[in-house]
């Protein structure tokens, strides 16, 4: 696998997860730092080696691609920065391009068909897994927008939901959503023991809900509303969400059992409430419904750097190569943090 990005955050969850992946094995970690020993950029991880330029990991997937050996691009770049890299790796490979397995962590695919490249599949699992199956490429959920969508569509697709009322969305989220490059706002002494919101006027992840929503045949108006939280990693978001009509908790609870039976990353909980320490360090994403006075109230936990960046992107990959979609995936959250 080539995984370009790699001295980013989700760079660096993507090869720590490789390391322990049955089948699959790097081939390079691309960064335009070139030369960078990988300990350095991530002393975390096991591996010896040093990054190539992205030139030198282009020319490597067209020779590996003339050898005819399976090639796989895993794209952990800044948003804007994949649709270049596509753009070039379709001119220098030709028609081997069609040969290679890519997925995108960024958002410039996301949104597809409506753009300029419908052979992108939407990489959301649980929602899209025959899809992502056959896929040649996949464009892979921001972290925000798996958690909105793995909250909301089971009820919408249930038909439980009002759609002429306002569905209410709040999100808290760590420092490492915001990416490797410190700030003003996310250096560690503004960050810790703070909370604000953000985004008041809209967020971008937004767009991938209600484009989901709008395949459901429904147009709710949607408000979120995410906040920076005093820690480092995973997102706990709440839904209020206007009933059409009366249900109680259990059959709430119901509904998204039945909706994510047999997904082995998303947990529902018959009692309690989903935390951060269940799900951070893992790959599984904890779900709690309950209704209360025409609404329904639906909490959801994940990490964003595993099941909302790198765990969701390898999640993709084994079913994109025909492997158990487990393998390589930790299940369990680390429980104290």
């Amino acid at each position: 696998m080539w995984l370009f990005g790699a001295s980013g955050m989700l760079g660096g969850e993507s090869l720590r997860l490789l390391e322990s992946h049955p089948q699959l094995r790097l081939a390079a970690a691309v960064s335009r730092e070139a030369g960078a020993p990988l300990r350095r950029l991530h002393p975390h991880v096991r591996a010896a080696g040093t990054t190539v330029s992205p030139a030198e990991a282009v020319d490597g997937v067209q020779a590996q691609l003339e050898r005819q050996e399976a090639a796989v691009a895993l794209l952990a770049l800044p948003h804007g920065e994949s649709a270049a890299l596509v753009g070039q790796l379709q001119a220098q490979l030709g028609e081997d391009f069609d040969e290679l397995l890519v997925v995108d962590l960024a958002a410039d695919f996301r949104l597809q068909p409506a753009g300029k490249d419908p052979s992108f599949a939407y990489g959301l699992v649980e929602w899209n897994r025959e899809r992502i199956a056959r896929a040649r490429r996949v464009a892979a959920p921001g972290c925000f927008a798996t958690a909105l969508q793995l909250a909301v569509l089971p009820a919408a697709r249930a038909g439980i939901l009002d759609a002429g009322k306002p569905w209410i969305l709040h999100a808290i989220t760590g420092s490492s959503g915001s990416g490797a490059t410190p700030s003003a706002i996310t250096h560690h002494p503004h960050r810790h023991d703070n909370l604000w919101a953000y985004g008041l006027q809209g967020h971008r992840h937004e767009a991938e809900l209600a484009r989901a929503l709008e395949g459901l045949g429904q147009r709710p108006p949607i408000h979120f509303l995410p906040h920076s939280g005093p820690f480092a990693r995973g997102i706990h978001l709440t839904a209020a969400l206007p009933l059409a009509q009366p249900l109680t908790s259990a059959e709430a609870t119901r509904v998204f059992a039945a909706a994510y039976a047999g997904a082995p990353f998303v947990e529902v909980l018959e009692e309690g409430v989903p935390d951060l320490r269940r799900v951070v360090g893992g790959n599984r994403a904890a779900l709690a419904a309950s209704a209360r006075g025409g609404v329904l109230t639906v909490l959801c936990t994940l990490d964003n750097l595993l099941k909302g960046g790198a765990g969701q992107a390898l999640q993709c990959l084994n079913l994109m190569l025909g492997f158990p979609e487990p393998s390589g995936l930790p299940e369990a959250g680390l429980g104290v943090c």
